[in-house]
């Protein structure tokens, strides 16, 4: 029998999809997917208007590093924060996820070492294990809102072997801010060490607080800071699929363009929906806003209601990472969707421990997205309150 990769057999599952099928398997029951930050906010009319528009006589390949016209938008768009920016800055790559990739793959040799804040985004590990590296976890604690320690703490999670440093910002799962005297802070500190700073700012609209700062607004950090974004979430077009990998460091952007050209290129239907977005107003970014933080304040308030869980409230981007007294989140969440009925619903969470490099460290904690109505919200998660009353290792 032929062999399978050393890769894929570490390769890990995600905590947000790794439910998928036994939730398929249950017959008869109403689910609340608060797993997968799949908002149910309607996408804007201009980007459906855009896909019917969309007639070509042949459907082509795009370019490798897509669409003109798409790059210009994304360069436009992220001229707020970066004056100058042009599209020879941009490529146009198949969500925020193959962003990140490209930027593991083309940033690290096999066996080098990714610094991330944890909790952090499950798939991190994924990317990583596909590029050959290995992601060191920066602990990071609700107590302290998910800060990020220090630079003498920072310093000692240096090795030979460290090639960049990622912050997502807003955070998925832990909701956390980072504003311009932090991430001017961790930018100064990776120059010192001479890493690259990759800013995952898929969520850089959806705050509450403090406005995040964008990492390409730092000039004297430009040829190190790489921002990953996307349109899934702030436009509600998950399913298309379009991201954008930003640099203006022109020996990286050349390399990413080969990267392209391998996989040849993202569809251009998608890229023309991603073009309307782009071209939305301001008007329209508040809105969504105002949207995210009734629905996160109406989850944050629910959970409260529940005995013994404890979260933060979340500072941006639309999760909660919550801390259960149970005896380990991924039997807690199986059950939920296996044996646990409240008038034929039940809900679907994350497991947390896929958020930590060590699974061990998010047993008692499970990931709520907040892509519902406040009223869905509010039920959903009173549900799981009642389903932590009857789970037998409540308390363990």
């Amino acid at each position: 029998m032929p062999r399978l990769s050393e890769r894929v057999g570490v390769l890990q599952e995600s905590s947000i999809r790794k439910l998928d099928f036994v939730v398929l398997a249950q017959k008869g029951v109403a689910f609340h997917r608060l797993n997968i930050g799949q908002p149910d906010v309607p996408t804007p009319r201009p980007l459906l208007e855009a896909i019917r528009a969309f007639q070509p006589e042949v459907v082509a390949y795009g370019p490798a590093s897509g669409l003109l016209a798409c790059r210009e938008a994304a360069a436009a768009y992220h001229e707020r924060w970066s004056p100058g920016l042009g599209r020879q800055h941009v490529a146009v790559t198949a969500g925020g996820s193959e962003a990140l990739l490209f930027a593991f793959t083309a940033l690290c040799d096999p066996g080098d070492e990714i610094l991330v804040p944890e909790p952090y985004y499950t798939n991190y590990n994924g990317f990583a294990t596909v590029a050959g590296a290995r992601v060191r976890p920066i602990r990071t604690t609700i107590d302290t809102g998910f800060a990020i320690p220090d630079d003498a703490t920072l310093d000692g999670f240096v090795t030979p072997r460290t090639r960049l440093i990622v912050l997502c910002n807003p955070g998925n799962p832990t909701g956390a801010v980072y504003g311009r005297e932090t991430l001017a802070r961790v930018l100064a500190w990776a120059a010192r060490h001479d890493l690259w700073v990759v800013a995952d700012e898929v969520y850089r609209r959806i705050w509450f607080g403090e406005e995040p700062t964008s990492a390409l607004e730092f000039a004297e950090h430009r040829d190190r800071v790489i921002v990953v974004d996307s349109v899934s979430k702030t436009y509600s077009a998950c399913g298309a699929r379009v991201g954008f990998f930003l640099s203006r460091n022109e020996g990286l952007m050349e390399k990413v363009e080969r990267l392209g050209q391998a996989r040849l290129g993202v569809q251009p239907l998608a890229q023309t929906a991603a073009i309307a977005a782009l071209s939305l107003p301001e008007t329209y970014y508040e809105e969504v806003r105002q949207v995210y933080a009734r629905r996160v304040s109406a989850m944050v308030e629910a959970i409260s209601e529940i005995p013994g869980a404890v979260t933060p409230r979340p500072n941006g981007a639309f999760y909660a990472m919550v801390q259960l007294p149970i005896d380990d989140s991924d039997r807690f969440a199986r059950w939920l969707v296996t044996d646990f009925r409240d008038a034929g619903e039940s809900v679907v969470v994350a497991p947390g421990g896929g958020f930590y490099a060590d699974p061990a460290s998010g047993r008692r904690e499970i990931r709520l997205a907040a892509v519902n109505s406040e009223e869905v919200l509010r039920k959903a998660v009173a549900i799981l309150g009642r389903g932590l009353a009857a789970y037998p290792g409540r308390g363990q």
